[in-house]
């Protein structure tokens, strides 16, 4: 086999999705792709509906949400792109090229962020990834005094934990939940997307999910996200946590989860991600954007009516486990277009059907 340099072999696959970026995968060829290059604990919201994607299957692809704004169109890329490593930064280069708009990249990891500042953006800290080690993880301690009690439910509240398919459970229950846990929340009706991934109510390749019951009622759920290391599953996130806002003891969630851990442990799991933060513990750094950085901040501050930062910043912390930076990365669009985009893209702040871009 004759051996192709990186920007060699990316010049010739390029001509595969240069002219029709958002078409050019099926569902079958993303889900090889992140099996095989999906490292990053959000990878498999790359596989989200209703986001486009540019790529191609001998490269790899950017998923991105493009949206419509007074500054005109902003493509929102909002993970880390599911490639080789040694094409990243050409892959990178032709989507900043080839696709037409404003680009911005949130939830990357530091190597992407690079890739991108030598590219020409501007990187900015944008919160903080939590993530246990499945094997040594413990709730011994006196800073785990709250997910100790958590882990006693079964025996002080008779609460069980199932892993169940699509077809064992009550459907209608775990709709209702959601519909519940939705109402109780900043965001209203409205499904988060892109930092999240939202909901499926359906069996779903690689994702894994248990529900807690109290005798045969259902209380809540969690469902983990896989993400890879050269085909192998290396670790779930913690995605979607739902819980009976009215019935369920206090620490559901925490019990939930801790007793997936168990059973990851088990099956030989290296770790769980509790997935980001946004906006938690964002700092200075060398060649950033100072307004973004403090719209940020202010934000995480004060804009917990729009969603919950603090508070979800405050109940990652308790597992003590690893927390790595994540990053944004923008071109020159203003400040407050990048905000305004972020809060729009996310879901955070609602997003009107005339603005969503094709």
């Amino acid at each position: 086999m004759t051996y192709l340099p990186p920007r060699e072999l990316f010049s010739r696959s390029v001509v595969s999705f240069s002219g029709n970026p958002d078409h050019s995968l099926t569902d079958d060829q993303c889900q090889q792709l992140v099996a095989r290059y999906g490292s990053q604990s959000s990878a498999y919201f790359n596989l989200q509906a209703g986001v486009s994607r540019f790529g191609s299957a001998d490269v790899g692809f950017v998923a991105y949400f493009p949206i419509r704004t007074i500054a005109g169109r902003f493509n929102l890329v909002f993970a880390n792109p599911v490639c080789e490593p040694a094409m990243r930064y050409w892959l990178l280069r032709a989507f900043l090229n080839e696709v037409p708009g404003r680009h911005m990249f949130m939830g990357i990891d530091a190597g992407v962020a690079r890739d991108l500042e030598k590219a020409g953006l501007r990187i900015n800290e944008f919160g903080t990834e939590f993530a246990v080690d499945v094997g040594n993880f413990s709730v011994a301690g006196k800073s785990k005094k709250q997910l100790r009690h958590a882990s006693n439910l079964g025996k002080r509240e008779g609460v069980t934990v199932q892993e169940q398919t699509w077809e064992t459970v009550d459907r209608a229950r775990v709709e209702s939940i959601s519909e519940q846990w939705r109402g109780h929340k900043a965001v209203g009706c409205r499904e988060l997307r892109l930092l999240t991934r939202p909901p499926v109510m359906d069996n779903e390749w690689g994702v894994r999910k248990f529900y807690a019951y109290q005798g045969d009622r259902m209380l809540g759920y969690v469902f983990f996200d896989p993400y890879f290391e050269n085909g192998e599953v290396v670790g779930y996130t913690a995605n979607i946590l739902r819980q009976d806002m009215e019935n369920a003891p206090t620490g559901l969630l925490d019990f939930i989860i801790i007793e997936a851990i168990n059973r990851f442990r088990e099956e030989g799991i290296r770790e769980l991600s509790l997935g980001i933060s946004p906006l938690h513990g964002v700092e200075a750094m060398a060649g950033d954007r100072p307004l973004i950085r403090r719209i940020a901040q202010l934000v995480y501050e004060r804009g917990n009516s729009l969603y919950a930062f603090k508070a979800l910043s405050y109940h990652k912390t308790r597992y003590r486990g690893r927390e790595t930076k994540w990053y944004l990365a923008t071109d020159q669009s203003s400040a407050l277009s990048v905000a305004w985009s972020i809060l729009r893209g996310t879901g955070i702040m609602p997003l009107a059907p005339a603005l969503a871009s094709s």
